[in-house]
């Protein structure tokens, strides 16, 4: 059973801001140093100087960027910048681009082991990003930015509830710097809190994106019930029991998931493209470009359609891995032929997760070697995860990105001793 909770939301107020773009962000691990700048000069109350701030090169253990977001958070719930929904509530949030639109909503989830089965990872994360994540959460307090889950209704239940009627007129609209429109609005009414619930109890949450950010709120868990002495009281006691997750559904023609290509900017010792691209017949021959697995381009060369040769021994790969071409590249081209997995070529600055086709042309100009992929599709990344199997790190790029900034999940605001917090406990006796 999958719990989701309503919340009091630790929001911008409007009063006190002139324009509510110049406040949010991206996601902290898309942003760029130049954008971080940009975002910096933004506003002086920028999601940015919670989620990713600059660092200074006086900062010490105790003054730093974790210490600076602490200070920025609550000043400005003093200055009434941000301040907390008057009651509980989910957030509708639809995302409209190219003539498409993404709709769900946000809600928080409570924390569950992988090993349940009812929250999924669909990759592999790194222990870098935990920790900054961690000490930056421990600072604050807050579930600063949602994670992005999937979960697969047919029926589509949550559109009819949320989306059937106009939008009201307390939504913020905000159109980003890539043209897409972000509608976001809380919604109170407790007979759709408990029909969301009922929905979500059968299904599966898949992570689509922010597989650090919920390891790290199992983290926080773990160790916020550690110092309070909680590790024998029922999960879903405490407001650290969940974290804050945006739900889309799987079968909503909205969801859309693009490539991320593989692209090396240099090769390991021994190694040089034309060498790469000749080895790469002992698993794969061209093809037709209707008949590609992926295609291969190096610098200004025309792109090349390769499929996977029929000798090809794939018995010891899972079925549901044997036609998915990152898979197939991860295990004969990273791992048979350079004998390195692709986490570390990246780690090492050999290779490139890139989503952008405009920057791999780019790096191809200065005579890189690139992979170009298929995006995977929705069933495919549902049947491989629901298996109990992960895709290859980097594999998926669901877009667009959330914006941070619209809501903050504050632990502070939903005591478990508040009555606001003890009216949502319903939630857990639903199923």
């Amino acid at each position: 059973m999958v719990t989701i909770r309503p919340f009091k939301g630790l929001r911008y107020s409007m009063k006190e801001l002139a324009n509510i773009e110049d406040v949010v962000a991206p996601p902290y691990d898309v942003i760029s140093p130049q954008e971080q700048q940009a975002l910096y000069q933004k506003s002086p109350y920028n999601i940015v100087r919670l989620i990713l701030g600059l660092k200074q090169p006086s900062d010490t253990d105790a003054e730093n960027i974790y210490s600076r977001a602490h200070t920025f958070l609550e000043t400005w719930k003093q200055q009434g910048v941000l301040q907390p929904e008057g009651t509980p509530a989910l957030y509708a949030y639809s995302q409209t681009w190219d003539n498409i639109e993404r709709r769900g909503f946000i809600a928080t989830l409570q924390i569950e082991p992988y090993e349940t089965g009812k929250v999924l990872p669909h990759e592999f994360t790194l222990g870098g990003p935990k920790a900054d994540r961690l000490a930056l959460m421990k600072a604050t307090g807050n579930i600063l930015s949602p994670i992005f889950c999937l979960y697969h209704d047919p029926q589509k239940w949550m559109e009819s509830l949320l989306f059937a009627s106009p939008i009201p007129t307390n939504a913020i609209e905000i159109e980003d710097q890539d043209q897409v429109l972000h509608r976001f609005w809380p919604v109170t009414d407790p007979h759709i809190f408990e029909s969301l619930q009922t929905l979500l109890k059968e299904k599966t949450a898949l992570i689509a994106d922010g597989h650090h950010r919920y390891e790290t709120a199992m983290a926080y868990q773990a160790w916020r019930r550690e110092q309070d002495h909680q590790e024998s009281t029922p999960s879903g006691s405490f407001p650290w029991d969940f974290t804050m997750a945006f739900f889309t559904n799987m079968a909503d023609s909205g969801l859309k998931i693009y490539p991320t290509h593989r692209v090396f900017t240099s090769l390991p010792s021994g190694w040089t493209a034309e060498s790469l691209i000749q080895a790469l017949s002992n698993y794969f021959e061209p093809t037709a470009p209707e008949k590609a697995l992926f295609w291969v381009q190096h610098g200004l060369s025309e792109k090349q359609a390769y499929q996977l040769k029929s000798t090809v021994d794939l018995s010891a790969m899972p079925e549901s891995l044997r036609t998915l071409d990152v898979a197939l590249l991860d295990q004969f081209v990273f791992q048979t032929l350079l004998k390195q997995p692709a986490n570390q070529l990246k780690q090492d600055g050999y290779l490139e997760f890139i989503r952008d086709e405009a920057a791999v042309r780019t790096l191809l100009q200065e005579g890189a070697l690139a992979f170009w992929v298929h995006a995977p599709s929705v069933d495919a990344v549902r049947t491989i995860c629901e298996s109990g199997l992960r895709m290859p790190q980097k594999s998926t790029y669901f877009y667009p990105k959330l914006l941070s900034g619209l809501v903050l999940y504050d632990h502070s605001l939903q005591n478990a001793s508040d009555e606001a917090f003890k009216q949502n406990q319903f939630s857990k006796s639903i199923g």
